[in-house]
């Protein structure tokens, strides 16, 4: 009896032990790591909310905003941004036969540009592909600078062959502007389940993965090689792509592109990652360092009048003359060039503000009247700080506009955008 309950114990775990194997060697049950040691994870979006993270994820090319397209590559859709929706943890990019702007079709996509960029690393994506003729999706990585080439494609997919990828390295030399080193692999039905697609791009190397699995392996003079920072798109274009297959009568509408995570890793090897998220300070929640001897207040909006106030909020200085001033103080997180923004409510009474940094000025002086109430985000430019920590944001009244009742300073917020 004892040796049958040890026999039965060994055989459940046996079991037990063949099970996990054969779900380990599954090809939609790849691990989510990069190979090899000494990997942090840097970047990770698994779509668990209940709408797209807005601080992670642009839903347009960094030329576009409410829409956009890459005419240069022969699309016929049009993005647009309720084609880009998160459901029960995975992000659906949406193709749809409607007529936008011009287009016959639309769809979606996302972009981490001015957000998230990395030099260096591991990128995966885990997603279900479309099937149909004329799709075409594409997991890849862009210059920061906004420049082309370089460009890598992680996983380049066409909805009429579903059992083929593409992996491409797009580059530019010094006696030409444009060339690619593509490579197809041919594996499973890429639109009846999730897989995952991956690249390790270091400085001597690039390599490609399909549900962890390496696939190519490029091996190439590093000139060729992108050393800048890149950031990450997943696109679900419609078009003829290179093999001539527009979309149809038989392409299914609507179709969708499933993503169940994005995540980028750094090796420890690695230059730091680069972040692009916009650091928002509330004038309302910062230190007010000095002011002239006027008033200065928060105010509170209402859902009438101030509704563009983000939280409804913001301050005032009752100035009434030249040289009036506020200084507020804005933690600068590191030594870095922002792209400096100001939220600002302007009206009949308002004045002209000069900004100024620890003493430095910054910029020419902003008017903030306007006839009726007015909600503004003024650009006020690109600065770089040596140093990270406390800096004195000094906002200055330098005159009135000839129709301005008066001097007062309203604002919002101040947005710190790293470039």
């Amino acid at each position: 009896m004892q040796r049958y309950s040890y026999l039965l114990k060994y055989t459940k775990k046996l079991l037990q032990t063949l099970s996990l194997m054969a779900v380990l060697c599954s090809p939609t049950a790849a691990l989510a790591d990069p190979p090899g040691d000494d990997w942090t994870l840097v970047f990770s979006d698994d779509f668990n909310g209940t709408t797209l993270n807005k601080n992670k994820w642009s839903t347009c090319y960094w030329w576009g905003n409410n829409g956009c397209t890459n005419g240069g590559s022969g699309d016929v859709q049009w993005y647009q941004p309720d084609d880009v929706f998160v459901n029960n943890g995975i992000l659906r990019l949406r193709a749809q036969k409607r007529k936008v702007n011009g287009y016959e079709y639309t769809s979606g996509m996302i972009s981490s540009h001015d957000k998230f960029a990395f030099q260096y690393g591991y990128a995966e994506m885990r997603a279900k592909m479309p099937k149909g003729r004329g799709f075409w999706t594409t997991f890849w990585l862009g210059s920061q600078r906004r420049a082309w080439p370089p460009e890598i494609d992680i996983a380049e997919y066409l909805g009429s062959e579903p059992n083929n990828v593409h992996m491409t390295l797009h580059y530019s030399t010094p006696t030409s502007k444009h060339q690619s080193s593509p490579w197809g692999y041919t594996g499973a039905d890429f639109s009846a389940d999730y897989h995952t697609y991956a690249v390790e791009w270091n400085p001597k190397e690039i390599i490609w993965y399909v549900d962890g699995i390496e696939r190519r392996r490029r091996f190439t003079a590093t000139e060729n090689i992108p050393h800048e920072a890149m950031y990450v798109m997943a696109t679900f274009a419609l078009g003829k792509a290179w093999i001539n297959t527009p979309p149809d009568e038989t392409t299914p509408f609507p179709s969708y592109h499933n993503i169940d995570y994005i995540k980028v890793w750094r090796h420890k090897d690695s230059p730091a990652t680069r972040t692009f998220t916009p650091i928002i300070s509330e004038t309302e929640g910062l230190k007010v360092a000095a002011k002239s001897n006027v008033a200065h207040a928060t105010f509170l909006g209402n859902a009438k009048a101030d509704a563009k106030l983000s939280n409804h909020m913001g301050t005032m200085l009752d100035a009434a003359k030249v040289n009036d001033f506020v200084t507020y103080t804005v933690n600068v997180p590191e030594a870095r060039t922002f792209n400096v923004k100001a939220g600002v409510k302007r009206y009949y009474n308002r004045g002209k503000f000069q900004l100024s940094i620890n003493g430095t000025n910054y910029g020419s002086p902003q008017d903030l009247y306007a006839a009726s109430s007015d909600y503004m985000e003024l650009d006020l430019g690109n600065i770089t700080f040596d140093a990270a920590g406390n800096k004195s944001f000094k906002f200055t009244v330098t005159g009135k506009n000839v129709q301005s009742s008066g001097n007062k300073l309203a604002f919002d917020y101040i947005k710190l955008t790293p470039k």
